[in-house]
């Protein structure tokens, strides 16, 4: 009775949330009319009961809440029969029915076709539960957006806004659509997508999100994605088709169910011929309906994969579940992954009593117009410790080596020892020392000279995010045997970056050829391997692995394609809970397929030794699908417990 349940469960979400614009009678005849046939049926049941089954009233009345409830049981076996020549559990109730008006048991009939109508509206609405996902994400897409037009602001359906549009958008309001901040500053609500509990602040020049909420400020923002390729509706459309794909083991479920329709009906024919007792044969064919059985995967997988997107996790499809659970090996490229990917200042020194807010604000002068990455970092600190730098006069960039600049007819030098050698500066005991302890601890290291004086020198590195050691940790405790570190860095670099961290192995100086390599090796040692990267120069890595998460690439189209999950923000920890929700998904499936298979052989055995009748038979059935459906919606709220 359940054949397309995954689709009713999701196409059901997608009607519910556009079907705006009805009146207020239209909303409550939709939402309640499921509930009109079964009142009536029981009225007519009642009704015939009452005036007694035996009589032309009585039987009249049992008969007309037989084809009330019948009909579409009836109809669809009918349709699957015929044109889709497939036996499904509906024809066992079919047969049930004609079974039951055949020996004249009106109210008995009338009575099994009103269970199992009542028992899949109640299922329907516990599974509604479990695509809750899909509604929640769906209704944070804004309809309309505040656009800037000529001077105008002018109300316009998203559908009509176009790329390099600006749109207003004030405090408590969503953000429409994608975009940038052109004016104002804000604080933003990313949970939605990203989930990050935190307020994020925006500026000019940062990226916003459709569907997050502007808390705190004016934003004017422009513009750079239409409503179909936002990072909302790309994420709907990843959960929609995910929880659309059958895993391996529903897929088992359903031919399982495909024979179990004939050998129960060639059941309820040998018990009829031995007993002689239609009725128990009726028992027989009610119980045996495997509903239960084949919505336990469906519910669950829906559940499991919305709750992920709730949380920032986005797994491409069910099958991807059963792989996780498998997993033995985690490898992780280095750059954006286990660090921010970004140079940071970790060291400066100054030389024969030089302050270092003195080396600081010498190199902030020399790298101020610099576009470099180091000079960035340089710059950065300088603002941490009010080392603030001057406007420099002039600046050179020599490629390779690093930067001088003038500042009121002195020379300041920026840079490695060739560039010192090059102007004829020799580097002091002082600045060797420096250069070998931050080729030591893994850290670029430069030189600052003030016309011929060396007066210090800054070491930038890349450095562990804060969360990478309780997450590997938590990861390690899920049971993954191995946790590897690969990167492109020499050893002493790589090894100086991670250490604490908790990894189990660090490969080092390899190209992204060679990390395909070495993830093909580990599969064909017999490891089940998960690859994290940022999801561009990893890409083929990531297609390699079994399973491929992408993480802090949120709207990246290479990411998405590569990878089989998708981190919508930079948080490692997200990748235990993809792990820990995967396992508890798969877990919740395998015991709802034992409680139904449980709970019809239990049945059928009842039902065939004449313990129960067509009636509690029903009953039984329904209460298999209910508990099984009660137990995928225990995902919804799912949190794994990580280590404090």
């Amino acid at each position: 009775m359940h054949d397309v349940a995954r689709e009713t469960i999701i196409d059901k979400e997608l009607t519910d949330v556009h079907s705006h614009g009805e009146t207020g009678i239209q909303r409550f005849f939709d939402r309640y009319r499921e509930f009109i046939n079964p009142i009536v049926c029981v009225v007519l049941i009642l009704a015939g009961w009452l005036k007694g089954e035996s009589t032309p009233q009585g039987m009249y009345l049992a008969l007309a809440a037989c084809v009330l409830s019948g009909y579409p049981i009836v109809r669809n076996s009918i349709t699957s029969t015929i044109t889709n020549k497939k036996l499904n559990a509906e024809v066992l109730v079919t047969c049930a029915l004609i079974a039951s008006i055949w020996v004249g048991e009106y109210v008995a009939g009338a009575i099994v076709v009103l269970m199992m109508n009542i028992g899949e509206l109640l299922e329907e609405i516990t599974i509604a539960k479990t695509g809750e996902a899909v509604r929640s994400l769906m209704e944070l897409e804004a309809e309309t957006a505040r656009v800037i037009r000529n001077g105008r602001e002018i109300e316009m359906d998203i559908a009509d806004v176009m790329i390099g549009d600006l749109v207003l958008v004030k405090p408590g309001e969503k953000i429409p659509l994608d975009g940038t901040v052109k004016e104002g500053r804000g604080e933003v609500n990313q949970a939605p997508i990203t989930g990050e509990s935190a307020l994020i602040a925006k500026e000019p020049g940062d990226g916003v999100y459709g569907g997050t909420l502007n808390q705190i400020g004016v934003l004017k923002i422009e513009v750079t994605r239409v409503s179909t390729e936002t990072v909302i509706s790309k994420i709907i459309d990843m959960v929609h088709k995910a929880q659309a794909e059958k895993p391996p083991i529903e897929r088992v479920a359903d031919r399982f169910a495909s024979w179990f329709t004939p050998v129960m009906l060639a059941l309820a024919c040998l018990v009829w011929i031995v007993t002689g007792e239609v009725l128990r044969a009726v028992t027989v064919l009610v119980v045996a309906c495997p509903c239960a059985l084949v919505i336990a995967t469906p519910t669950a997988v829906v559940a499991g994969i919305g709750n992920a997107a709730r949380r920032g996790i986005l797994i491409k499809g069910g099958a991807v579940l059963e792989v996780i659970v498998k997993l033995t090996t985690f490898v992780f490229d280095k750059t954006g992954t286990l660090t921010y990917g970004a140079p940071t200042v970790k060291h400066v020194h100054g030389f024969d009593d030089v302050t270092k807010n003195k080396v600081l604000s010498l190199a902030g002068t020399a790298e101020r117009h610099s576009e470099h990455p180091l000079a960035e970092a340089i710059l950065k600190c300088c603002r941490e410790e009010e080392a603030w730098p001057l406007d420099p006069e002039s600046t050179e960039v020599i490629v390779g080596k690093g930067i001088v600049a003038k500042k009121d007819g002195r020379e300041i030098i920026v840079g490695n020892e060739r560039l010192f050698n090059e102007r004829g500066i020799e580097l002091t005991s002082d600045a060797r020392q420096f250069l070998d302890d931050m080729v030591e601890s893994g850290a670029t290291g430069v030189i600052v000279g003030e016309g011929t004086r060396i007066v210090g020198g800054v070491g930038i590195a890349d450095v562990l995010k804060e969360d990478v050691y309780e997450s590997i940790k938590d990861i390690k405790r899920l049971g993954i045997k191995k946790v590897l570190m690969l990167t492109g860095d020499n050893k002493k670099v790589a090894q100086a970056i991670s250490e604490g961290a908790g990894l189990d192995k660090i490969v080092a100086d390899l190209l992204p050829e060679a990390k395909l390599e070495y993830v093909k090796k580990l599969k064909a040692q017999g490891e089940k391997v998960a690859m994290v990267g940022d999801g561009i120069n990893d890409a083929p890595s990531l297609v390699e692995a079994d399973v491929g998460i992408a993480m802090g690439v949120i709207g990246t189209d290479a990411a998405i394609e590569a990878a089989d999950i998708v981190l919508t923000s930079d948080n490692l920890g997200k990748a235990s809970e993809a792990i820990a929700l995967s396992r508890k998904t798969v877990s919740i499936i395998k015991q709802s397929l034992f409680i139904s298979v449980a709970i019809n052989s239990a049945a059928l055995i009842l039902a065939s030794t004449g313990e129960i009748g067509p009636i509690v038979g029903a009953i039984i059935h329904n209460i298999g699908s209910i508990v099984v459906v009660g137990n995928s919606s225990r995902l919804i709220g799912y949190r794994f417990k990580k280590n404090n």
